[in-house]
């Protein structure tokens, strides 16, 4: 092989290996997806272990009429009244999820269903809608770093 061919191969390589970065896959939504449908199992099945489990340390939150909930262990707190009572739960669903070009952040946006057992055995239900935004561990887990929601308006009382 003389120098003009190793150079022409030389370039040929670099062109293959610059257009094979440049169509690097794009990160998949439904890796996000499964991760918030594991969030939502794992808080199911392990109650407050469970929902703590997918907290990242700096996680963040906004209610209401109350300050900025900042670090899992604030947001596991504010969380356990209701998930370490046995007559409540909540369950949602993600409907959609988004991920950073670079696959390092992420969002799910999806729908919630909370729940009480009353008296004579009577079901109160609420629902709302959810955002969650997620950060990619450097073992390649996902960790909530924000998360909030808002309640549906209740249905209006039918007229009598």
């Amino acid at each position: 092989m003389n120098a003009v061919q190793k150079v022409a191969l030389g370039a040929t390589l670099l062109v293959l290996l610059a257009c094979s970065q440049s169509r690097r896959a794009k990160p998949d939504p439904e890796q996000l997806k499964q991760a918030d449908l594991a969030f939502a199992r794992a808080t199911a099945e392990r109650r407050l272990a469970g929902f703590s489990s997918f907290l990242a340390e700096d996680v963040m939150s906004i209610r209401p009429n109350t300050p900025v909930v900042k670090g899992s262990k604030a947001l596991a707190s504010r969380w356990a009244p209701m998930l370490n009572d046995p007559a409540m739960s909540i369950t949602w669903q993600p409907l959609e999820a988004v991920i950073s070009d670079d696959g390092s952040m992420g969002f799910t946006v999806g729908s919630h269903e909370v729940a009480k057992s009353g008296p004579q055995g009577r079901s109160v239900t609420g629902t709302g809608k959810y955002i969650t935004i997620w950060k990619k561990q450097p073992d390649g887990a996902w960790k909530v770093v924000f998360d909030s929601g808002v309640q549906n308006t209740p249905p209006a009382k039918a007229p009598q």
